[in-house]
């Protein structure tokens, strides 16, 4: 796909925003100009914590956007990391006159309590596709999803709780005012985001607050989940009380209990407000995919509908095209830091023991069939079952199932994991590789992943572009189907051997949990049933 250069854009460091100018930094490998940590919302601390984001202030003078900004504040092994003044964004473009480019907003991963837009880094796949992205930090975990009777005001959207999504939503309000003084385009944004990041995506596709913000969305390994407000007040109330006894305010929970009931609504808000950040944020944990261990996406009636996704049914939402991802062992990297099977994986026995080895193989397997389908299939089913839904295309990224292309260690225990196919687009190593830079990316695999990388990078070229992903402008790539109900080859593969990239529609289709778990009932051992569907797969999102 040709696309004819102008003068729109002048190709420099320096740049003009509505709040100020910035100068960013250029990527002479890549051909590329970037701008990191730029603000797009006021910071939301004091009196503004668990408050909707409103405008960053002004400022005079030339500000320097050639770094990250700190992450959202968030878990860190045993400690905390980041800062509650996080609300930036960073920007990649071609280095180049070119205007009237697409633009692709990204949401990051981690469950929505950990992780930053500097897992998405651009510089290169602005170059691949021709167009712009911009990636975004948003407030995690208590600090970004929070309900508490306490911080009522009357305000819909302050009173939503949903503020890591309105962080969302007011970082595409930032590229409607900016962006075209980057050479974007404003009408023709992409909302993409992996994980955490795709569900926000999907739930920003039911939010009323999104008419007009972007054209298409791109849910990478992202499922339906919205969660009650009532399931959130219980989780803040519970953290609450046990703050409070650690912090010596009270020396029981009944204790805690009792003292909450004697405070004004005035006099809670406000402990609540000066409360430590880094407290907060320990006090909610960790979820591994469990909506119960962190309630989030609210269905407040002002940032998601009550009715959640049933919105769908009456085609009361965002109907633009979208573009599903999921990997073929998907649940892999949750199997490998459970608990059930830790310890067998750092002592070895894993490997050696046929039970154990046996039921991680049986996780792997029937875990990713329905958290694969659920991030795919099932949204796909869902979308398409509205008439008025445009075209939706998914894909599953099976690379590092085939035996030879990684070391047969990772091949085992993680394969295809969620996450591994962004590395693809980004070009970085991030992911698998820098947890295993022995076994997973090598000289001998490197020709055939850097043909699928190239493949993907079309394909999402031609979607950014045109809502549909063809055969990524390119006459070698085989044509990408829209996903219906009767297709015989409803799902794109992604795959490649060490020397060649293999893409092709497939015939592949994951089943829902019910299918799932009959199958599994039919084939596996009690005992492994058992450890899978009352443990290992329990309260997460695919299995509720």
């Amino acid at each position: 796909m040709k696309h004819k250069q102008d003068q729109g854009f002048k190709p420099q460091t320096l740049q003009q925003t509505k709040y100020g100018a910035i100068d960013g930094k250029t990527y002479e490998q890549y051909g590329t100009l970037g701008w990191l940590g730029i603000p797009y919302a006021a910071p939301p601390v004091a009196e503004l914590r668990w408050k909707a984001p409103g405008e960053p202030d002004a400022w005079t003078g030339i500000r320097t956007a050639k770094e990250f900004a700190a992450s959202s504040l968030q878990l860190s092994g045993e400690t905390t990391a980041g800062s509650e003044d996080s609300l930036y964004l960073n920007i990649w473009r071609p280095n180049t006159t070119s205007s009237k480019l697409p633009v692709m907003v990204f949401l990051h991963g981690g469950g929505n309590m950990t992780g930053s837009g500097k897992d998405f880094q651009g510089e290169q796949l602005a170059r691949k596709t021709n167009s712009i992205i911009i990636s975004v930090n948003y407030r995690l975990g208590a600090l970004g999803f929070f309900q508490n009777a306490a911080l009522k005001t009357g305000n819909a959207l302050d009173d939503s709780g949903n503020y890591g999504l309105l962080d969302a939503l007011r970082a595409l309000h930032w590229v409607q005012d900016n962006v075209e003084g980057f050479g974007g385009d404003t009408g023709n944004v992409t909302l993409a985001g992996q994980s955490a990041g795709a569900r926000d995506v999907l739930a920003a596709l039911i939010s009323p607050l999104s008419k007009g913000l972007f054209q298409k969305v791109a849910a990478f390994s992202g499922g339906l989940t919205t969660a009650a407000q009532e399931e959130g007040k219980q989780k803040s109330e519970d953290a609450l009380v046990k703050l409070l006894v650690e912090e010596g305010k009270a020396t029981s929970i009944e204790n805690a209990k009792t003292w909450i009931g004697k405070q004004s609504q005035a006099q809670l808000a406000s402990y609540l407000r000066e409360m430590p950040a880094d407290k907060l944020v320990t006090a909610f944990g960790s979820t591994a995919i469990r909506m119960e261990s962190f309630p989030h996406l609210f269905r407040d009636g002002a940032v998601i509908p009550k009715e959640g996704f049933d919105s769908i049914n009456s085609g009361n939402y965002a109907q633009v095209p979208v573009l599903l991802g999921s990997l073929e062992t998907e649940f892999s990297s949750f199997a490998f830091g459970d608990e059930n099977f830790v310890p067998s994986i750092h002592d070895e026995t894993l490997f050696t023991d046929e039970t154990k080895a046996e039921q991680y193989a049986a996780a792997l397997k029937y875990g990713s069939e329905a958290y694969a389908g659920y991030n795919a299939e099932r949204v796909a089913e869902r979308l398409t079952s509205e008439a008025g839904q445009p075209p939706v295309y998914a894909y599953r990224f099976a690379w590092g199932t085939q035996v030879g292309v990684i070391s047969e260690r990772v091949q085992t225990l993680l394969g295809a994991p969620h996450g591994a196919d962004m590395d693809f687009y980004t070009g970085h190593a991030d992911g698998v590789a820098a947890l295993f830079p022995e076994g997973y990316f090598s000289d001998k695999n490197k020709p055939g992943r850097e043909a699928l990388s190239a493949a993907m990078a079309a394909y999402l070229k031609q979607f950014l572009y045109t809502g549909n992903p063809g055969n990524g402008g390119l006459s070698e790539l085989a044509e990408w189907t829209p996903w219906t109900k009767d297709a015989k080859a409803p799902i794109m593969c992604l795959d490649a051997t060490n020397t060649t990239a293999e893409i092709d529609m497939s015939t592949q289709y994951n089943e829902g949990k019910d299918a799932v778990m009959a199958k599994m009932k039919k084939k596996l051992p009690e005992e492994t049933y058992r450890l899978l569907t009352e443990k290992v797969f329990a309260g997460r999102f695919f299995w509720e």
